[in-house]
């Protein structure tokens, strides 16, 4: 279901231009101007979307007043949680590449180290390779954290980085190529993770999001939701609310987690409505780390094992246990490691697993797309039964057939041709059933004068 989105080498997204510098975490860029969707008053849900005077944006929809728990930062409802333009408060902003992350404010995200003041990857940066004071010298990569002579299997060589150019956002496909803001790098081009599609530049979830209900540019109107692709006016499913038009499940939706807007830091899930660390990973500082392989947390957050040393089941030593790999100083097992997925630094994504040392879709997913993400063939209107068939506009997926909406009934157009789904509560061609006019009002099903 993700489009095909090949990286331009600047960083720019939503119809901007390489001038523009690059766009915080949550952002993309509209014209050339880093907006965030979810609060931007002038780019509200959409680049082409501007809330009146008064409005406030609220988790991407224009309204008069902020979602529960979110805070008012001039035309903004934020969550001074989760937000690096406005952590903590309104005025204090996260540095290029940083993401806010509760009580601990701004910090790098996982997989990467703050050396002067900036976020980088210390298991391919030639200049803090390791750590932040080894820099390789002239004729060596960093190669998984150690510099070397050469790459390692299954990593490219750019500048002197080794990097895995099927994942790597930064040099996606080859060294000069990067990912725009949203979009991933899989099986070496850039575009929307699993499950989402891109719609006028920005990533969506076109199953729920009101600005792109069932495809790009279907619109939800007022007092409307988007449920399973569709637009209706009952109300959500039992267990879900309205957050911005789209019906969710705030006990684990890490974009509503715990109520509209709340935002789970990268890396975090939503359980039970409080954001938290995956299963095996503990909280340090705002970033979940893994006790077990972590070199900089071994066994604790606060044990950090020497450079010569490995981080293997919770303790510092001189080599992994049997059946491990060392990488960047984590001991993995490379057979199931999706960070390190058959080699140290090759990273499944696309929604792939990794499995036997290669990365592979999960069951019940196929491949599709240009470049390729994992698809559920039976709920993608894009991939509708199989790849690329695509279900007409208006229709939805439902076990791997295209059907209309709950709510809406096929009806042939009185003029003929194709029959349309059509909502046969308003329709005044088709009121409370097909086939059936009104000469007034169409209300609920029932001819009103």
């Amino acid at each position: 279901m993700g489009s095909g989105a090949t990286g331009s080498g600047a960083t720019s997204n939503a119809g901007g231009d390489a001038s523009v510098g690059p766009c915080a975490l949550t952002q993309v860029s509209c014209d050339g101007v880093c907006s965030d969707l979810s609060n931007d008053a002038s780019h509200c849900g959409d680049c082409s979307v501007a809330c009146a005077d008064g409005e406030l944006c609220d988790v991407g929809v224009c309204a008069a007043e902020c979602s529960a728990g979110l805070i008012t930062c001039d035309a903004s409802c934020v969550d001074t949680t989760s937000d690096p333009l406005h952590c903590g408060d309104c005025q204090s902003a996260c540095a290029s590449g940083e993401l806010c992350s509760g009580d601990a404010g701004c910090v790098c995200p996982a997989g990467q180290t703050s050396c002067d003041a900036a976020c980088v990857d210390t298991s391919s940066d030639p200049l803090y390779c390791g750590d932040c004071e080894t820099a390789c010298i002239d004729g060596e990569v960093c190669n998984s954290g150690a510099c070397d002579t050469s790459c390692g299997q299954g990593l490219s060589e750019c500048g002197a980085a080794c990097v895995d150019l099927n994942s790597d956002r930064l040099h996606c496909g080859d060294c000069d190529t990067s990912c725009d803001p949203g979009l991933i790098c899989s099986a070496g081009g850039c575009t929307c993770d699993a499950g989402m599609t891109l719609c006028n530049g920005v990533c969506v979830d076109t199953q729920a999001s009101f600005r792109n209900c069932g495809d790009c540019g279907i619109a939800c109107g007022a007092g409307e939701a988007c449920v399973n692709g569709a637009c209706t006016d009952t109300g959500c499913p039992t267990q879900q609310v309205s957050c911005g038009g789209a019906c969710v499940n705030v006990q684990n939706d890490v974009d509503n987690c715990g109520s509209c807007g709340r935002q789970c830091p990268a890396g975090q899930t939503c359980n039970q409505g409080s954001c938290a660390c995956p299963a095996g990973q503990d909280l340090w500082d705002g970033v979940c780390v893994s006790l077990s392989q972590d070199p900089a947390h071994c066994g604790d957050c606060a044990t950090a094992c020497a450079s010569d040393e490995v981080c293997s089941l919770g303790g510092c030593g001189a080599s992994c246990a049997d059946g491990e790999t060392a990488c960047a100083g984590a001991c993995v097992i490379t057979d199931t490691d999706a960070l390190n997925c058959g080699a140290c630094g090759v990273e499944c994504t696309g929604g792939r697993v990794c499995v036997g040392g290669m990365c592979a879709c999960p069951e019940r997913t196929e491949e599709c797309g240009d470049p390729p993400v994992c698809t559920n063939t039976t709920n993608s209107p894009a991939n509708c039964g199989g790849c690329g068939m695509r279900c007409d506009k208006g229709r939805v997926c439902r076990e791997s057939m295209c059907a209309c909406p709950g709510g809406f009934e096929a009806c042939e157009p009185a003029g003929g041709g194709a029959a349309l789904c059509t909502n046969l509560k308003i329709d005044e061609a088709n009121c409370g059933g097909c086939g059936i006019p009104c000469d007034g009002r169409c209300v609920n099903g029932t001819c009103k004068p």
